[in-house]
């Protein structure tokens, strides 16, 4: 799952994947990195990192969360990227953004032409009475708009297709 984290006023996308009990995340043009959480007795949880073993306490509200290290208290905004685009990241599919379920389109924001950067929204899809919006993969040119709002459209129908630029 792919993953937005502002912290600081600095946003960084992360992919994190479960994999043998653990998790490995993958900053954009980072080296992929191993972390294994367990919780211990006192709720407390143990997250065993590249850097060494860490013993934190966190919590989180909506997308605000805290986490309690030894020494100093850290909090980020995170939220969770819905994927926008399937298959294969060739140019041909890189810059397109299909519904990621079946719903009702309510807004597209964009037209043919606008000049547009990586995780800008670019439409919202009602499905089952939440919205999900829908952001650019790249940053690029709008070469085509498959739907007009509002309307309903079936999972992985073509909303936007961007060109990088």
């Amino acid at each position: 799952m792919k993953y937005r984290l502002e912290r600081a006023g600095t946003t960084y996308e992360v992919d994190v994947q479960e994999a043998d009990g653990a998790y490995v995340l993958r900053a954009a043009g980072g080296e992929p990195m191993k972390i294994a959480l367990t919780t211990r007795a006192d709720g407390s949880r143990l997250a065993v990192t590249p850097w060494g073993d860490i013993v934190l306490h966190s919590a989180r509200r909506g997308a605000e969360l805290w986490a309690d290290l030894p020494g100093r208290r850290l909090s980020a905004r995170v939220e969770r990227m819905r994927p926008s685009a399937r298959g294969s990241e060739s140019a041909a599919t890189l810059g397109a953004v299909r519904a990621p379920m079946a719903g009702k389109l309510l807004r597209v924001s964009v037209a043919v032409g606008d000049v547009v950067e990586a995780s800008q929204p670019l439409a919202v899809i009602e499905a089952m009475k939440m919205e999900n919006e829908l952001l650019a993969p790249i940053a690029g040119v709008v070469v085509e708009v498959g739907a007009t709002a509002p309307s309903t459209v079936d999972k992985g129908a073509l909303l936007v297709r961007l060109e990088a630029r």
